[in-house]
Order: C-alpha cells, then structure tokens, then sequence
C-alpha cells in the first residue's frame, strides 16, 4: 500500500484574496495538488489544513470528489481548519483528539491485509513541546495494531542534521524571534519522537528519502531555511518498503509544504 501525507496549505485557497473571496479554491493551485496525488496514486490520502471539510459557514469542500477517493473521514476545529483521511479502501470507524484550539483524526482502515489505523495532528508551530508530545501520545492512546501516524508535525526529528545557527539566521528574514521559532521546532521534535518512540512508533522515512519538506517555491526560493517538519511513522507492524519526501514541480505550485510518502505492507501476524 501507499500512503501520501499532505499540508495543502489553507485548503488550496488564493492566498491573495481576502474576505469571502478566501472560500474559494485556487484552480492553479488545485490543478497541481491533484497532478501531485494522481502521479504518487497513494491508497490513503492524509490533508492537513482542509479547511471547509465540513460544512462551516455555509461552505464545504469535498476533498475525497477532488481527489477521487472513495471513502473519506474528516473533522473540523477552531472554525473552519480541519484534517481529512482519504481512502480508496473502506474506513470502518473515525474519531477526533481535541484540545482547545486543534484537533488531531484517526481513522480506521479496512485495508486488504487487515485493519489500519491512520493518525494525523497539526500542532500549532508555538506550541510549547511538552504539550505537543502530550497531544501526540493521547491521540494514539489504546490503538492496537498496525498504525501509522503522519501529518505536519511542525517539529525536527533529532535524527535530522540541523544546522542551527544556520537556520536561526535564515528565519530572521521572516521571524520576529528567530533564535526561539528554530528551537521550538528543534526541541518539540526531541520531546515528540521520544515520546512516540516509547510508544513503538518510528520514523517510517528512509534516510535517503529524508528532504526537506518546507519551504517550497511557492513562498520561498531560498531555501536556507529549509526543514522536514512533515513526518510519517509507524510501529512494528508496518513494514516499511520505501519512502521519501516529494519534490516536484506540481508540489513547488500546490502548496508550501512538500508531500511525503510511503510504501509499506502489513506485517502478518
């Protein structure tokens, strides 16, 4: 099987627009999200910042329709912000982890193999990483079995050669605080791969695959300060075949995030 992990940045909208006009779905951008998701033809499709994936405000989009997907689990928080679990094989049960301004999706996968069950939260960039390790451990909370959690984790697997002073310098072109961003994003991934660690779960990435996964062109160029705060691990009933951060010219278009995929089996039991 495959799966593709996905921050499509506010819901493939304008990022010019403001107002109403912000409800509206970027055709270009949307074009090179769906060239991205229909070269990789993942079996599960996990979107962070699906915004409108249930209906908010009298709008809603139907991110399983756009991307051609069967089956679909979804959940907003803190308005219109939410995360959707695409699948091309049915989704048995789904439930959410909140807390009081985001919120975290599991979906359960009635896979050919057996049953999976996919995890994904976006924790807010500022979050103090305690908490966010603490986020983490309770959305996997008494899952048993094959699972995989995945998604923008806005964190830096301690495995990851970070060059801090370097990317301290590159932020100060965009952060008001430079020196904290890049260690919020430093030790939030020392504390949340610790904590998931003791929970079984790995990187599921290869270190061949292990680019960076923001920024892409479409907001930046330079890439100085480039980092993989997106991540897919998995526990030991996953095996692992291949896996790698994408970089294509569709995803350069479609968002700020690159997407990341893997290749995996279920490991009978």
């Amino acid at each position: 099987m495959r799966l593709v992990s996905f921050n499509i940045l506010e819901g493939l909208r304008p990022l010019s627009s403001v107002g109403s006009e912000r409800r509206f779905i970027d055709r270009d951008r949307s074009q090179a999200a769906q060239e991205v998701v229909a070269e990789l033809e993942p079996d599960i499709l996990v979107l962070n910042e699906a915004l409108f994936c249930r209906q908010f405000a009298d709008t809603a989009t139907d991110y399983a329709s756009l991307f051609g997907f069967p089956f679909q689990a979804a959940a907003l928080y803190d308005g219109a912000w939410g995360n959707a679990i695409l699948s091309r094989h049915p989704i048995e049960k789904s439930q959410e982890m909140r807390i009081y301004n985001r919120g975290g999706l599991i979906a359960t996968i009635a896979a050919p193999a057996g049953r999976l069950n996919i995890a994904s939260y976006h924790p807010h960039p500022g979050r103090y990483p305690e908490n966010k390790a603490l986020d983490f451990t309770s959305l996997v909370d008494g899952l048993t079995g094959p699972m995989i959690i995945c998604g923008d984790m806005n964190c830096i697997n301690p495995e990851d050669h970070t060059d801090r002073k370097g990317l301290i310098e590159a932020f100060r072109s965009f952060s008001a605080n430079a020196e904290a961003a890049v260690d919020q994003f430093i030790n939030s991934g020392r504390i949340v791969f610790t904590s998931l660690g003791e929970l079984g779960l790995t990187d599921a990435i290869p270190p061949a695959g292990r680019r960076y996964t923001i920024p892409t062109d479409l907001i930046n160029l330079d890439k100085k300060s480039a980092i993989r705060i997106d991540h897919i691990l998995a526990n030991n009933a996953i095996e692992v075949i291949t896996g790698e951060v994408i970089h294509s010219t569709a995803s350069n278009r479609a968002s700020d995030h690159h997407p990341v995929m893997v290749e995996f089996r279920i490991r009978s039991s």
